[in-house]
This record gives structure tokens, sequence and C-alpha cells, in this order.
């Protein structure tokens, strides 16, 4: 179901609740998003989805958590060898780090700048020689000592997860890679194209979205989730790798618009 949002009064301030509900809101977005477009590699239990958490709740209570699939979209906090960081939410948390093992196969860099990362995975008890076991890996004990017996979230997939306006600002950043960016639709220039903002009341640049296949009802202000690719805006190379083919007219006013100009190629679009 498509929900409109309307745009003509927009509260210049939001209640505290508001702003949770909206965090809620699009979490849920973006991992519904990412776990459909990665299909299974983003779910652990295959008659449930994984719960959207966040690392506080994880790290805090545990019990509640261990042998269930999550996805928790957080900021790393610390690389600690080729297949393990933790995570914790807000530079200035108090909170205890939560360890992540990526178990997914695909190494991942993690981000350089205030970007977050968003992670699926089940939540376990850290058990070094169960892990290394189970997931075929070689750790240092020295470095897990602190981390024995508390949760441990196995990745079975890892993506950015930046902001619009920060792909917007940093493209190189993201150029090549699949992300999951969630915002509010701007503008709908047409049918194949719109743009993505972080906030209608936060000032920051846009993220033009190309639409690969035919868009949902969408309208301005509304939050969505967008998975896909970051490139720069070559007609030829996107029309030929997503199998694609403007007309002359549209072909030409997006040259005209955006040659060069970073892009996100949408492969997914969650109202």
């Amino acid at each position: 179901m498509t929900s409109q949002i309307e745009t003509d009064r927009i509260p210049k301030r939001r209640s505290f609740f508001q702003s949770i509900w909206d965090v809620g809101v699009m979490t849920s977005l973006v991992i519904l998003a990412f776990t459909a477009q990665n299909g299974n590699s983003g779910q652990q239990n295959g008659s449930s989805p994984a719960r959207p958490v966040n690392a506080t709740q994880v790290a805090r209570y545990p019990e509640d958590f261990i042998g269930k699939a999550v996805t928790i979209r957080s900021k790393p906090a610390q690389r600690i060898e080729a297949n393990t960081f933790t995570l914790r939410d807000g530079r200035f948390s108090q909170q205890e780090p939560l360890l992540v093992v990526n178990a997914s196969g695909i190494p991942f860099n993690l981000p350089t700048r205030d970007v977050e990362v968003q992670v699926t995975g089940q939540v376990q008890d850290f058990v070094i020689s169960d892990i290394e076991r189970a997931y075929n890996l070689n750790l240092n004990d020295n470095l897990y000592r602190s981390y024995t017996r508390k949760p441990v979230l196995i990745a079975q997939s890892i993506a950015l997860a930046p902001q619009a306006n920060q792909v917007a600002q940093t493209p190189q950043l993201y150029y090549g890679k699949t992300v999951a960016v969630t915002g509010e639709v701007e503008n709908i220039k047409s049918d194949v194209l719109m743009k993505l903002q972080k906030d209608q009341m936060i000032n920051g640049k846009d993220l033009p979205v190309l639409l690969t296949s035919p868009k949902a009802t969408l309208n301005k202000g509304q939050k969505v989730a967008v998975v896909g690719e970051v490139r720069p805006f070559v007609a030829s190379e996107i029309e030929q790798k997503y199998n694609l083919l403007w007309d002359s007219k549209v072909r030409q006013q997006l040259e005209a618009e955006y040659k060069n100009a970073p892009v996100l190629i949408a492969k997914a679009v969650y109202p």
C-alpha cells in the first residue's frame, strides 16, 4: 500500500516521538528493500524476516536476541580483524560495542567517514572456538577476550547505508557500489527520474535517482528506500548495463542535465 504525505503544511519542528517514529519507519523500509534485493542472503530464518533493532538493544539485552535474525543500521566503531568489526550507536555512546563477524563470504571495507552500515544476520553467544569452526575462520584469541560469552552478530549481508545528501556530496566514495539509501522524494522529474533528499527540512544536495523499471506511485515528500548502484551518468554505459532504451528526447534531456554527474541507478524502490 502506498502512503502519501501531505506537503502543503510541513511543521517547522517535529516532536521527539514523531522523530522516533520516522526513524523506525525509514529503518524498516530500507531493511525490506535490501533484504528483497539480496534474496536469501539477507535472511537467517526462512520463516521470518530479520527484525530491525539497534546495536544498543542487542548489547544490553542479549537474552532477547540470541538465536534470532536481526538487521542493525549503525555506525562502525572499530575494525578488529579482516572479518570482524564493532558497531556502536552514536559516537559518544557509553554502550558496549557489539561485535560483528562477517560470514557473508564477501570482503567489506568499513566506511572512512560518518556513514552508517546495515548488517543483517543472526545473534549468537560469542564462543571463539565455535565461531571459528562454524565459519572457517582463524581469529586471534587475544583480541577477543573482552567479547567472550557476549552477543555477536554473524553477518550474512553488509551494505553501506548513507543518507542521500552524503552520496550527492561525496559520490566518489560510493561509485560502483550497491548502497541502501533512505530519504524523501524531493522532485519527480519524469517516468525515469526522481530526486531524493535526506529531509525536506534540512538543506543539502539532492541525489538524482534513475528508475530502471516502472515506478510505484510516489509523491513529493514521501519517505522511500532505494537500493541501487551509484555511478557517474554516462548514458551509453547505463543503457547497456541495465538493458535500457531511452528515446532520443529523453536521452538528450538526461545528458544535458546530468552528464558525468553522480546518479543512483535504482534496482528497487520501496514506498
